[in-house]
């Protein structure tokens, strides 16, 4: 026969084994659950964060004063006067906008503190893009048409021009006319060409443009000796009037620029 105290004991250490048991169970499912979630609370590679919209484009509104000419009654666009046809017209003017591009070196991003550059000496900048607006053209232009009906060779050479703004006489850069006094015309043919007047800005608006063309030969004899000498012009009434332009302008970029 087993004593008794050996019974109790053998119970008693059977009891202490099954606790220490569930308590080492208890461990284990505890450190199941906690790393089930430190999974579950990670990102899976499907579950990736997306990505920032690139930054929108902004509207900007510019202005410009862009001007407009008309004949003054009285004023014809097509003069005839001896043997030489003459019209002038002016050109057009309208608003045109560029855009400015900028640098400059900021700091570069990191992460944790650190700065990873793609190569050496390479610099982080930004770039950013500014819209201007300006009048083009950006002086009086005209366009002349001449007609030579003269029994001999029309040349440009002696012609001189004038512009009369506002009353005063303007000074011109001889170039802008540099075609119309070195033209030479063949009798019963045409040409066209251009000629270059003062800066829009120098003009004031509203007022009144003079385009002067002095000692134009209109008619010579049969052996090129020249008999007549006349006077063109035009006159324009000048004003401008305030146009606006939105233009969409982008965002500034960041990017790594490498050395040369």
């Amino acid at each position: 026969m087993i004593p008794v105290d050996d019974l109790r004991a053998d119970v008693d250490l059977q009891g202490d084994f099954r606790k220490k048991r569930r308590i080492r169970c208890s461990v284990a499912e505890v450190a199941v659950i906690g790393l089930l979630s430190i999974f579950a609370l990670q990102p899976s590679k499907a579950e990736k964060k997306p990505k920032a919209p690139p930054p929108q484009p902004i509207n900007a509104s510019l202005q410009a004063s862009v001007p407009s000419m008309a004949l003054l009654e009285g004023t014809d666009a097509s003069q005839l006067k001896g043997g030489l046809r003459i019209s002038l017209q002016q050109e057009t003017f309208d608003s045109e906008v560029t855009m400015t591009e900028s640098r400059r070196q900021i700091a570069p991003p990191s992460k944790w503190g650190l700065v990873v550059m793609p190569a050496p000496g390479a610099i982080y900048v930004e770039t950013t893009q500014s819209p201007q607006i300006r009048v083009k053209p950006d002086h009086l232009v005209f366009h002349i048409h001449i007609s030579n009906q003269l029994p001999r060779v029309f040349r440009g050479a002696g012609i001189l021009v004038q512009f009369n703004i506002a009353g005063k006489v303007i000074n011109v850069d001889p170039s802008g006319y540099g075609d119309l006094v070195n033209v030479i015309i063949p009798p019963r043919s045409e040409q066209e060409l251009t000629i270059v007047g003062p800066e829009v800005a120098n003009v004031p608006s509203p007022s009144t443009i003079g385009v002067f063309l002095y000692d134009v030969v209109t008619n010579m004899d049969q052996a090129g000796n020249i008999t007549e000498k006349t006077n063109f012009e035009w006159y324009y009434s000048f004003r401008t009037q305030t146009t606006e332009k939105i233009v969409k302008v982008p965002a500034p970029t960041q990017a790594w620029q490498m050395p040369n």
